[in-house]
């Protein structure tokens, strides 16, 4: 009976850890079913594979953020440098966001970094400032903190990671809400079509009400416990002033 048990228990575990050092809980959601993920049998990389192309990768936590540019249907990152804790792993797949939790428990050795003693450093500086330092998959290097910089319109803003975006279609006899993440790509479409809908008779009493998003993970959780996030005149997550709203809205 205690072998039976203890047979159950691995079996459970299995789809879960993937190393001593690292842990990553798989994405079981149908919506993440077209991409595999995994780490390999050292736990030392990240394994990515979709059956459309991969376009970013970010792991984050409230002190630590790194994103990583791929353009690729599949991808390896090495996550010896993320360090001991609990992150987000957002994968960004076309207009789709797939969410992945990655544990890290141990540091690898130093020995086996790849990644040079400057870059490390630089990591250290953007996460002291709260920016991301963002990797390009085909050249290997990381962004310096200068040119960090550069891509921020002000030192002191916080980074936007992505927007939340509420669009409510009114149809007279009926009404409906859809309530979304996007990168500015898609808000810039989204912004564009709603305008060319307020013409047309059937989209003209729509609204739109984008806001910026500093921290996503933190963002959802603090939406969850404050249905009236958007009349809030304050929070650290997100920016309570729209970034985008239509009349009406």
């Amino acid at each position: 009976m205690m072998t039976r048990l203890s047979t159950i228990l691995l079996l459970f575990l299995a789809p879960f850890i993937y190393g001593q050092k690292s842990t990553l809980l798989k994405n079981i959601n149908y919506r993440a079913s077209e991409l595999h993920h995994s780490l390999n049998k050292t736990g030392d990389t990240l394994i990515l594979k979709g059956e459309r192309t991969i376009d970013k990768v970010e792991i984050f936590n409230n002190s630590f953020q790194k994103a990583y540019i791929v353009n690729s249907l599949d991808t390896k990152i090495s996550i010896t440098d993320i360090p001991i804790g609990r992150f987000v792993t957002e994968v960004k797949v076309k207009d789709k966001l797939i969410i992945i939790t990655l544990l890290r428990h141990e540091n690898f050795d130093i020995e086996s970094k790849t990644t040079e003693t400057t870059e490390i450093d630089t990591e250290e500086q953007s996460s002291i400032y709260g920016q991301s330092t963002y990797q390009n998959k085909a050249k290997g290097k990381s962004m310096t903190q200068v040119e960090t910089d550069d891509t921020l319109d002000e030192t002191l803003k916080e980074p936007v990671r992505f927007y939340w975006i509420e669009k409510q279609i009114n149809k007279g006899h009926s009404s409906s809400k859809k309530m979304r993440i996007g990168d500015k790509e898609t808000v810039d479409k989204m912004i564009a079509q709603h305008k060319i809908d307020l013409k047309s008779k059937a989209g003209k009493h729509n609204t739109l009400t984008i806001w910026e998003v500093y921290d996503t993970s933190k963002f959802l959780r603090f939406k969850r416990h404050n249905p009236n996030y958007a009349t809030l005149k304050k929070a650290d997550c997100f920016n309570t002033d729209p970034f985008y709203k239509s009349e009406g809205s």
